[in-house]
């Protein structure tokens, strides 16, 4: 085996993956995939480089608390955690759970769906909700999108741009949403739009 074939053999389940879970709620085959450790190569220099881009945006909104969709292993809420005072994160993976507990001691994890965010935090609010390249695998948009709004004052959303075509229509001319500047970082580019609350 070269030494790359367990980057290639890794890259490739997780893009089968991805064609099997896309706007399909197959959550459950999160936990297959998380058999591996970082499926996503988050640890790569673009994504490190996406991380700290978007922490920039994160910081001007300056959250006390911060609930983050989709936190995986930890790997972008160890970045949130220097801009927000507290970070909750849900997560479907229970094994992704556990590293993510590990990597971030000082914050907060639930296993859980984005589905099922209000449930698992009935009563909190939250500053800002994150849902950072996510919500291609909900079933049902809009009633995700709903249920986050109901947590927070805020939702920042990022979309990887060649995946973005199907979430646009969710944001584009709705109230209370505006699309703010793209992430790049090494030629890949990411959607970016904001939701706030109307104050009256």
């Amino acid at each position: 085996m070269s030494a790359d074939e367990p980057g290639l053999l890794k890259r490739l389940w997780t893009r089968l993956w991805l064609r099997r879970a896309s706007f399909s709620a197959r959550y459950g085959d999160l936990e297959q995939l998380y058999k591996v450790r970082d499926p996503w190569n988050l640890l790569t220099p673009r994504e490190q480089a996406r991380f700290a881009a978007t922490n920039a945006l994160v910081a001007k909104l300056a959250p006390a608390t911060l609930l983050e969709i989709g936190s995986g292993e930890g790997a972008q809420t160890h970045w949130l955690q220097q801009v927000a005072g507290h970070v909750t994160g849900i997560e479907v993976s229970a094994a992704a759970v556990a590293r993510a507990k590990q990597a971030c001691p000082g914050a907060e994890f639930h296993e859980g769906r984005a589905e099922d965010a209000a449930r698992l935090l009935a009563g909190r609010h939250f500053d800002l909700v994150t849902a950072f390249e996510v919500l291609y695998y909900a079933a049902d948009v809009p009633v995700v999108l709903a249920g986050l709004q109901g947590l927070g004052e805020r939702l920042l959303v990022t979309a990887y741009r060649r995946r973005a075509e199907q979430l646009r229509p969710h944001f584009t001319g709705q109230p209370g949403w505006r699309q703010l500047e793209d992430i790049s970082a090494e030629g890949t580019e990411w959607e970016v739009w904001l939701w706030e609350r109307e104050r009256g």
